[in-house]
């Protein structure tokens, strides 16, 4: 059983475009916090993988060169790069990593509270920069204090892992990933496996999620809609749509016929994948992919570009 619909999470996707300028937002931050003639002196690194994305752009931005990535100087200040931080477990793991005596947290966004806490548990970290703020969420649900801080607690029971902050704050989807968000079960006392909110032709990390990787050739005409979010189980495919709150399983052919159109968008492409998945008649297979995506329409599980 999954829980945790998507329809409740507060989400915000971005645009290459917007993620470029949001590294444009980090980088001024950045140049006001320590200032151009430190951050020349700087090593940088990213936490793999988001932070790959948001340190090439950097890179740009305040002209680094070559000495500042590349060997990383173990006496010198270091500056650790991310594209957004939520508990901040991810930059626990990476100072675990490095032995550098001062750290500057550079990120496209976080809670406030959230690098206060960082600041405070890290003296080896000098500075938390972030180019946007997110929003806690919970505060709304619970805005009596000792509710509240219950409730953190028993996140940090949860997770196991350190944890400078818990929240909930908006989901930031990035083009190139939508961060893991596991979702407490209390039926199982377990962490679950939550949805996927964005397309995966809008997504490059939940494209990866699907096991095919992107063809030039194709031309999409079909694809998944904003409103549906999926979760992936194994063989099964599960699809919620979000206006109605409608969850659907699909499994066997069913479940990679919707993997291949939602990775190209293009029934013959689809079938040219499925083919290399089923030893079934070519004809049989197309009448059936026909019909699952005439029954995706119809259901708004599916659009036409």
């Amino acid at each position: 059983m999954l829980v945790g619909l998507p329809a409740a999470i507060p989400t915000r996707s971005l645009s290459y475009e917007q993620a470029e300028a949001a590294a444009g937002a980090l980088a001024a931050r950045l140049i006001a916090s320590v200032g151009e003639a430190f951050l020349g002196r700087c090593g940088f690194v990213a936490i793999p993988r988001g932070g790959l994305f948001v340190l090439g752009m950097l890179s740009y931005l305040l002209n680094l060169e070559r000495a500042n990535l590349w060997p990383l100087p173990a006496d010198r200040p270091v500056v650790v790069v991310d594209d957004g931080s939520y508990s901040g477990s991810r930059l626990a793991w990476m100072l675990g990593q490095l032995g550098q005596p001062e750290v500057i947290f550079a990120h496209l966004y976080s809670h406030p509270d959230l690098r206060a806490a960082v600041l405070q548990a890290e003296p080896r970290v000098i500075a938390c920069v972030a180019a946007h703020d997110l929003r806690d969420h919970a505060r709304e649900t619970l805005p009596d204090e000792q509710a509240y801080r219950e409730w953190q607690q028993r996140g940090r029971e949860r997770f196991g892992d350190k944890r400078y902050w818990i929240g909930r704050p908006d989901l930031v989807i990035f083009p190139w990933t939508e961060p893991d968000r596991p979702v407490w079960n209390p039926g199982t006392g377990r962490l679950e496996e939550h949805w996927r909110l964005a397309p995966p032709d809008r997504c490059l990390g939940n494209w990866a999620r699907l096991g095919m990787l992107p063809r030039g050739d194709v031309r999409r005409t079909l694809r998944s809609p904003d409103q549906v979010a999926f979760n992936l189980q194994d063989d099964e495919v599960l699809l919620c749509d979000l206006r109605s709150e409608e969850v659907i399983g699909l499994q066997g052919t069913a479940a990679e016929m919707w993997r291949a159109l939602a990775a190209y968008g293009d029934p013959e492409a689809a079938l040219g994948h499925l083919q290399t998945c089923f030893e079934v008649d070519e004809a049989r297979l197309r009448r059936d992919l026909a019909h699952f995506i005439a029954d995706l329409l119809s259901r708004r599980l599916l659009e036409r570009v």
